[in-house]
């Protein structure tokens, strides 16, 4: 009962208004209260919870993703896709694509795909003729890439909450990603070429275009190879790998003299901003979590699931639809906070392979990304265009049903998942095979 009123708080408080971080610690405050629990647990469970070590990833690769935007490695990467793909009809949206799969190998958050190459898209892609709202919804979906291909944030929290291996989870995302990016580019092009949205018509490839592209942003193109080659070599933990891409990334400034002051202290300044609300929303959750778990809610939903004899599909396609639903109202990182110790142990208890599962939660909540009421990246395309929520909520449809389909392949194909890992980084016990 008293989880069931943590949640129903922490939502109401959202809806009027109050921001994320602020509800997740007064719905925590108000159920402790109503538990009568001791308060003094507060800070302490908040405390504790960002005292892991793994956590320092987050920060260090918020950190490279705004080094790298700042020194202009992002705007070279996106001239290369455009180089590459622009020939195709409707080719600077595929060139979104691109851009997106290389810079998700940096980045490893959604919010900071969706930032940088809206910055450069939605500024190019009117100006070549493509309807606005659609540009929006192609860097939206785009942005989805950012915390499945590694490194990823959502991946580290994840591992970490589910006590998985982050290495693990980190090759598990390889090949959905890519999986991910076929599916958009596809939508991409039914889109544009039944004429359901205008585009310009292709440019003739260059390959003179292409050469000069790939050797003018060749530095940045090697960052994700570094970071991991870094991880995959065993040379670097995924910790370490986000301090090597803050390094490579000052080291790249320095060799093309793109380095300035005024651009190291800004991204010091964004990156500060962002991982503090971040770290804080992961302590305000994992206060929340023990009520859960003090209260036994994930222990009853278990029992609760086997007495109803759910099996392995049923379970996930339950799962697949109360994160859907928790993503429509409530922000991917909360939700997943929220979610994740709740449906853990029904899934440990089916055999579900839960670094299969860990994909397949990130992937869910970050369709919430963009479809209303709460998708954050709506708001961020809002922020940076002249564009209406309405708008863009509508462009974004065709792209939310296809990652949909795309979901539930990866859902009920576990194999694209879990085919890497097992070959690179089999469990001990298991055969690589």
């Amino acid at each position: 009962m008293i989880s069931l009123l943590s949640i129903t708080l922490f939502i109401v408080l959202m809806f009027v208004g109050v921001p994320v971080s602020a509800s997740l610690v007064l719905a925590t405050i108000l159920c402790m209260v109503a538990g009568e629990y001791n308060l003094i647990l507060l800070p302490q469970q908040m405390g504790a919870s960002v005292g892991s070590l793994e956590l320092l990833a987050i920060p260090f690769f918020i950190l490279a993703a705004n080094l790298m935007t700042a020194l202009g490695m992002t705007r070279r990467i996106f001239d290369v896709a455009e180089a590459a793909v622009g020939w195709m009809r409707g080719g600077l949206a595929h060139a979104n694509v691109v851009a997106g799969v290389i810079f998700s190998g940096i980045s490893g958050a959604a919010v900071a795909d969706a930032a940088a190459l809206g910055s450069i898209s939605m500024k190019e892609m009117p100006r070549l003729g493509y309807a606005p709202p659609f540009a929006g919804a192609v860097v939206m979906a785009v942005a989805t890439l950012g915390p499945i291909i590694p490194p990823s944030i959502m991946m580290v929290i994840y591992a970490i909450t589910a006590d998985v291996s982050i290495a693990r989870l980190f090759v598990a995302g390889i090949l959905p990603g890519f999986f991910i990016a076929a599916v958009i580019s596809a939508t991409i092009a039914v889109l544009t070429g039944f004429r359901f949205t205008p585009a310009p018509e292709p440019t003739t490839f260059s390959g003179r275009k292409l050469l000069k592209a790939t050797w003018s942003a060749a530095l940045a193109l090697l960052a994700p190879v570094v970071i991991l080659r870094g991880m995959a070599s065993g040379w670097v933990t995924p910790t370490e790998a986000g301090v090597l891409a803050c390094v490579y990334a000052l080291l790249v400034g320095v060799l093309e003299r793109t380095i300035t002051i005024k651009g190291i202290v800004g991204s010091l300044v964004e990156t500060a901003e962002a991982s503090a609300l971040i770290l804080f929303i992961i302590a305000a959750s994992s206060a929340l979590s023990y009520v859960f778990v003090a209260e036994g809610t994930a222990a009853q939903l278990s029992q609760l699931m086997a007495s109803l004899s759910i099996g392995t599909v049923s379970f996930l396609i339950i799962s697949n639809l109360v994160l859907f639903i928790l993503g429509c109202f409530i922000e991917t990182l909360p939700a997943m906070l929220i979610a994740v110790p709740l449906l853990v142990p029904t899934a440990k208890a089916l055999g579900v392979d839960l670094v299969h599962f860990g994909v397949v939660v990130i992937f869910n909540l970050l369709i919430g990304f963009m479809h209303p009421p709460i998708g954050i990246g709506l708001f961020i395309m809002m922020s940076i265009s002249n564009l209406k929520f309405g708008e863009l909520a509508w462009a974004a449809m065709p792209f939310v049903l296809t990652l949909v389909l795309a979901l539930a392949v990866l859902t009920f194909v576990p194999e694209i998942t879990l085919w890497l890992p097992n070959l690179l980084l089999p469990e001990p016990g298991k055969s690589g095979r």
